[in-house]
């Protein structure tokens, strides 16, 4: 290339040394050829790539926007500055860069697959499966796009069609670790464990440094209850990647559910002095102190690193601090800062309760309507909002909760195969009980003083688990079909005949167990199951383990009662709206106390 002149070979060789990794080489010489081709779009283009790849981003957008400038129609530009613009987090001008190509060239099928990638990694799955079923049409035996769909349908919970797009992928290059990793993420979610952990094996063996398949056969190593080895491999993912903080955040969780108190924490303190600056740390660890409700550990921590830092999301985990300390009036301010910086939605869910919390109803249930726009699904976005109704007299909250009518009990029928419920109920209890191995509660959940199993219950191979499923099943038919219409209302609005179990888990409480009033935010339609409950006391008061429902967390005086109460029986199903308040009456304190349910979501299959 000493001859500096516009060839196609000069491109082509410029063209590889960015592709190869050598942009920085590539560079000088785009850089005289654009000296004297200024009009030339092949060298503007050529200079965009190579300045994206050396991270020089303000001259990589100006050499992409000006050899759109003088020729628009070109739709290999415009897919590759939607790249850049897509790593640059600017999602929506990729969109329309992507567009532009497709609209340009419409068997462009690169455009067509990225396309469906950012949709895919936004969470707009229906757009994403139009696209790529798009680029298939284009190459139907191409793994890359047979891999896509197969993840589509993966986050869609449709695993039945996942399976089956990434088998074609496998069958067409058996290598496709992304193919392999989707499927494994697939088996896992149904909780066919034992080929998720060899698949994800297989995955290590062709890409060993992987932090995501490491993390993933962590954590299909807890569904299986292996939990030294889990805690082993994300030991080992941690010396080599650091700042993998799903991992920090996975291996406390265990320590903490495992009663290995003095570990809790350490992970982070391992971390390499000079990465512990970054920001994304200190929120991960401060987190976990929170969950763990070691204050002062938290206060510290951010007094040490983070004193004079005015970010937004420092000022959220400040105002998390004061909150947790029962200091309300100075909580409001930092969340009303971080909100203002950051409004993020878990941001703006705090900001709402610390607005409740100082009886600001009227202004919070302002700012909740205009979040619901953009989360309209959002249960305890819809639970805050009817809080506010219901201490403002609003009669919007009758609208929302019916007087309590959707929470409905049932008993559910006897599964095929059993001569009575009690007989099921004994093996489902004996089963269950297999399942809780671990010593306390998870970290940010409503148990205390118990215990939950991890995974998906309702996945699980067990018959004993399938013919639950097979009642619950039924039970819940009957009640979707029982609901009366209201497009606008979050419980009947989405009413589907068909519908998926979201989540599904077990806890065990003992002495003094029970669950404080929370919502399910990702729910549609929530429940409790009841396998085993303590013996009762003669009387018609509410007693311990009783279910209640309607009274917030937010001690707001006694505008804000229990509304419902139900009292459990063994093989009762209560289902309720995934927004409404529920909790439990703490368990006495003895040793003949047990109560096991095993609750799930529900939402339509839509979703």
């Amino acid at each position: 290339m000493n001859k500096l002149q516009v060839t196609p070979q000069t491109l082509a060789q410029l063209f590889q040394l960015i592709n190869t990794g050598q942009a920085a080489r590539a560079l000088p010489y785009l850089q005289q050829l654009a000296a004297h081709n200024q009009h030339d779009t092949n060298v503007l283009h050529l200079s965009a790539l190579a300045y994206a790849s050396v991270a020089n981003h303000q001259q990589a957008r100006t050499c992409f926007t000006r050899a759109l400038e003088i020729n628009f129609d070109q739709p290999e530009v415009h897919n590759n500055f939607a790249n850049f613009l897509k790593s640059a987090g600017d999602n929506s001008q990729a969109r329309l860069h992507y567009r532009h190509a497709i609209d340009i060239a419409p068997k462009f099928q690169d455009a067509w697959r990225n396309l469906a990638i950012l949709e895919y990694e936004l969470g707009d799955l229906e757009p994403a499966l139009e696209h790529a079923g798009k680029a298939r049409q284009l190459a139907a035996d191409d793994p890359a796009i047979l891999t896509l769909l197969g993840n589509i349908y993966r986050k869609k919970d449709q695993p039945e069609d996942a399976l089956n797009y990434f088998d074609q992928a496998l069958s067409l290059k058996p290598e496709h670790v992304t193919a392999i990793y989707g499927k494994a993420l697939t088996c896992s979610a149904l909780e066919l464990n034992d080929e998720a952990l060899s698949l994800l094996e297989r995955a290590l063996r062709l890409r060993p440094d992987s932090a995501d398949i490491q993390y993933a056969r962590a954590l299909t190593l807890l569904n299986l209850g292996d939990y030294e080895k889990a805690e082993q491999n994300l030991t080992e993912l941690l010396t080599n990647s650091p700042l993998y903080l799903d991992a920090h955040r996975t291996l406390n969780e265990i320590y903490w559910q495992r009663g290995k108190q003095a570990a809790f924490g350490e992970s982070y303190r391992q971390i390499p002095h000079n990465q512990r600056s970054d920001i994304r740390v200190a929120i991960a660890q401060v987190e976990d102190l929170l969950a763990a409700k070691r204050l002062d550990e938290a206060a510290q921590h951010l007094d040490s690193g983070w004193k004079a830092s005015t970010d937004p999301r420092i000022s959220f985990l400040r105002g998390r601090i004061a909150e947790e300390r029962g200091n309300s009036s100075e909580a409001l301010p930092l969340y009303e800062r971080a909100f203002t910086g950051y409004p993020e939605l878990s941001v703006a869910k705090q900001f709402f309760i610390a607005l409740i919390r100082a009886g600001q109803f009227e202004r919070c249930e302002a700012q909740i309507a205009d979040n619901l726009e953009r989360a309209p699904e959002d249960q305890l976005l819809w639970a805050l909002r009817g809080t506010c109704w219901k201490m403002l007299g609003d009669e919007r909250y009758h609208w929302l909760t019916r007087g309590n009518d959707f929470v409905r009990a049932f008993e559910i029928p006897t599964p095929v195969g059993f001569s009575s419920r009690s007989e099921f109920l004994g093996e489902l209890r004996a089963t269950l009980l297999l399942m809780h191995n671990l010593k306390t509660q998870p970290l940010n959940q409503s148990v205390r003083a118990g215990v939950q199993t991890p995974g998906r219950l309702l996945y699980k191979r067990d018959p004993i688990i399938q013919a639950l499923r097979e009642s619950l099943t039924e039970v819940v038919s009957e009640y979707i079909a029982a609901m009366p219409a209201d497009v606008a209302h979050p419980l009947l609005g989405r009413k589907s005949a068909s519908f998926r179990f979201s989540g599904s888990w077990s806890v065990l409480l003992k002495g003094g167990g029970h669950h404080v009033s929370h919502v399910h935010p990702q729910g549609w339609i929530s429940s409790a199951f009841y396998v085993s409950v303590p013996p009762r006391v003669t009387g018609d008061k509410m007693q311990g383990g009783d279910i209640y429902f309607g009274q917030s967390p937010y001690e707001l005086g006694k505008t804000d009662t229990i509304e419902k109460s139900l009292k459990p029986e063994p093989g009762m199903l209560v289902l309720f709206p995934s927004f409404t308040w529920h909790g439990t009456i703490p368990l006495a304190e003895a040793e003949n106390q047990e109560r096991i349910t095993a609750p799930f979501d529900v939402v339509p299959a839509n979703d």
